[in-house]
C-alpha cells in the first residue's frame, strides 16, 4: 500500500534514494538560478497522491520518464527531502477522481526530492484538450508548506508526430499548440519547457524548478 503525501507529512519523509542521471549536454556549474514561474493547479487537484514512482496505471501512451532537479533560490543549492507532487490527464485528455465515485488515481503521484534535489518518475505522454497543450502538473510541498505550484511543457517538434496517432488523435479535434493554450501564453510558460531526448520507444523529459523555501512561511 502506497503512503499518501497528507502521511508523509504526518509521519516524516525519509527513505530517499540517491538518483544519477547526466545532463543534457549541460556542466552542473551552469545553472541559472531564475525562480521558476508559478502557474494555476487547475481544477483537477487532489490532495490525496500517492508516494510512488511509476504513475501509469496501465494508462496506454507514449513511454515517459519525468525527471526534475530542484533547487532553491538562495545560492542555487539542491532542494533534498521535499515533496514534488505532479498530476496530468491521459492520452485522451482525462484526469483520475473526476466526477463522483471516481476513487481512480492513474498518472498522480509524489516522489521525495534525494540530496541532489532530483526526483523521477515514470509516465505516458500527456494528451491535450480543447484550450490546453499537452502539460504536466506540479506541486512541491516543503513539510506541510506548498512552496511551488508550476506546469511543465514539451518542445512541440519532438511530440507532435505522436499527437497524430493512436491513442493520442481525436477524431473531429485538432491538436492544441503552445501558442493556443491560453495559461501558457500568459504565465510565462516558455520558462517551463522540459529538455527532451528518446528513450528507447519513448522519452526522457528533465526541468529544472527553482522554488523559495520562504514561500507560504
Amino acid at each position: 500500500m502506497h503512503p499518501t503525501r497528507r502521511q508523509l507529512m504526518q509521519f516524516g519523509l525519509g527513505g530517499l534514494v540517491l538518483l544519477s542521471w547526466p545532463r543534457f549536454g549541460q556542466a552542473d556549474n551552469t545553472r541559472t538560478c531564475r525562480l521558476s514561474p508559478e502557474q494555476t493547479a487547475g481544477p483537477f487537484y487532489l490532495e490525496d497522491a500517492l508516494l510512488r514512482q511509476d504513475i501509469t496505471d496501465g494508462k496506454p501512451g507514449t513511454p515517459l520518464r519525468l525527471q526534475f532537479d530542484v533547487l532553491e533560490l538562495d545560492g542555487c543549492r539542491p532542494l533534498g527531502d521535499a515533496a514534488l507532487e505532479i498530476w496530468h490527464c491521459d492520452a485522451g485528455g482525462a484526469y483520475s477522481g473526476v466526477g463522483a465515485g471516481d476513487t481512480s488515481r492513474f498518472l498522480r503521484g509524489v516522489q521525495i526530492t534525494d540530496q541532489e534535489g532530483r526526483a523521477e518518475f515514470r509516465s505516458i505522454l500527456p494528451g491535450y484538450y480543447p484550450g490546453r497543450t499537452n502539460h504536466v502538473h506540479l506541486k512541491v510541498h516543503l513539510s506541510e508548506r506548498d512552496i511551488h505550484t508550476g506546469q511543465l511543457y514539451f518542445p512541440e517538434d519532438i511530440i507532435r508526430p505522436a499527437m497524430a496517432r493512436p491513442p493520442y488523435a481525436h477524431p473531429g479535434q485538432a491538436w492544441t499548440s503552445r501558442e493556443q493554450d491560453y495559461l501558457y501564453r500568459r504565465r510565462e510558460g516558455d520558462q517551463s519547457v522540459a529538455e527532451m531526448q528518446p528513450d528507447g520507444e519513448g522519452f526522457i523529459a528533465r526541468l529544472t524548478l527553482v522554488v523559495d523555501t520562504r514561500a507560504n512561511a
